[in-house]
Order: C-alpha cells, then sequence, then structure tokens
C-alpha cells in the first residue's frame, strides 16, 4: 500500500517484505526482517487503520 502523507512524504508498506519511506531528502527501504517488532507493529498499525478509513468513507466516492 502506498499511502501518500502530505506533499513531499509518502510511506510504501508491503507488510511482511518491506517499507519505502519516501521523503524530499530521498527514500529510505527498510526490510521487515531487518526492522524491530517495535517497527513491524508500526507500521502494521499504520497500514490498517488506514485500510478501515478508506473502508468507512469509500462508499461515498465518486469512481
Amino acid at each position: 500500500m502506498m499511502i501518500k502523507i502530505n506533499a513531499k512524504e509518502s510511506v510504501e508498506i508491503v507488510e511482511g517484505v518491506f517499507v519505502n519511506v519516501i521523503n524530499a531528502s530521498g527514500s529510505k527501504y527498510h526490510s521487515w526482517d531487518e526492522m524491530t517488532e517495535v517497527q513491524q507493529q508500526c507500521f502494521s498499525g499504520l497500514n490498517r487503520e488506514v485500510q478501515d478509513v478508506y473502508k468507512k468513507y469509500q462508499s461515498g466516492m465518486v469512481e
């Protein structure tokens, strides 16, 4: 999932595989296996919460 945070920041999360944080300074790739458990939980939580918000408002979006 690609999450656009603002005009200058994005986070790409492929849970269980990698996270790529992209900002004005460049991009920082994080292998899932190399992250701490706390980092994994953080990115998993962000991924879940964005999906939940999307589902909540999806019916009102124009396709």
